[in-house]
């Protein structure tokens, strides 16, 4: 099943997917941390987001867009019950996540037990929804980090063991925001340890240094490839290092999207905003250097299907 904020669907319903969106993101971590613990939300703010949102979901729906996964984690500001009012006004679906859900300075005060207490945390966020919405409680699905730059801090790689628990335990994917190619290895190393599931992990940014053996090696041990930055003017750079997965033969594990804030994008200009890019430039540039759509489409079907899919058995 894929857990979306109107609750859960078969793999089958969710359609053409952009596995790696934000809504809003909110830069007010108290604020993000209030909605994510005490279940408390500003409503006027909702109502005025919506009038900047909804048009840019709309769009992508009659583009051929049916759902979008929302990339923001709790303490990135992802507010529910926007999510759950947008998801209906637009009649598509959205794909909410927990993770990493407080600053990481946490793990100096209290390292003992962190791993698990984290996992703990995360499980019971799956097991008892993020918050309860029209009689619907809302599973998160899947489990979103965000990795800083540099060496694998002990902080990440503490809460990568946490999500390879918590993964273990329900079911939930992990989708894991690495921006340097040499990273990975360190990744590896502790996914390696804890015997971790790699048809559950998702390198996010693949795309970002494009580091061709690197994104081999990750394939090969059976990482998902995210090629998330199909953003304006970036269609020969992104169709490179898409080429390449498919010429490894790994074009079913490899997932699209373009990482853009629909809000801020809609702030600055409703009329002209690039949230439907990859449908606009990313797919006719395929098409037009070998690739045919149907082919972008099916991939953007059926990938996001799978690695969403929670098997609770």
């Amino acid at each position: 099943m894929i857990y979306t904020v109107r609750g859960a669907i078969p793999k089958s319903e969710l359609g053409v997917t952009l596995e790696h969106e934000h809504v809003k993101w909110e830069y007010d971590e108290c604020l993000a941390n209030t909605m994510y613990f005490d279940k408390k939300y500003q409503e006027e703010s909702i109502q005025s987001d919506l009038e900047y949102i909804v048009p840019i979901l709309l769009d992508i729906k009659e583009k051929g867009g049916k759902s979008v996964v929302e990339a923001s984690p709790p303490i990135g500001g992802q507010n529910i019950k926007l999510l759950n009012e947008l998801s209906k006004r637009a009649d598509m679906n959205i794909i909410p996540c927990t993770g990493w859900n407080m600053t990481k300075q946490l793990y100096d005060v209290f390292p003992k037990y962190f791993e698990e207490q984290l996992a703990n945390r995360w499980i019971k966020d799956f097991k008892e929804g993020l918050d309860t919405i029209d009689g619907i409680d809302i599973r998160p699905g899947y489990i979103k980090l965000l990795l800083d730059r540099g060496l694998l801090s002990n902080a990440d790689k503490a809460m990568l063991i946490a999500a390879v628990k918590a993964s273990k335990e329900t079911g939930m994917p992990i989708h894991c925001h690495i921006l340097e190619a040499k990273m990975v290895h360190e990744v590896i190393q502790v996914l390696d340890k804890e015997e971790a599931d790699y048809n559950k992990f998702l390198w996010a940014h693949a795309d970002e240094e494009a580091h061709k053996e690197t994104v081999k090696l990750a394939a090969e041990k059976g990482m998902w490839i995210g090629i998330d930055n199909v953003r304006k003017g970036t269609s020969k750079k992104e169709l490179e290092l898409f080429n390449y997965v498919l010429s490894l033969g790994f074009g079913h594990k490899v997932l699209l999207s373009q990482d853009y804030d629909f809000y801020t994008e809609a702030k600055k200009s409703l009329e002209e905003h690039p949230c439907t890019t990859i449908f606009d430039e990313f797919i006719p540039y395929c098409s037009e250097n070998g690739i045919e759509k149907q082919e972008i489409i099916r991939i953007m079907t059926e990938n996001p299907a799978n690695f969403y899919d929670v098997d609770m058995e």
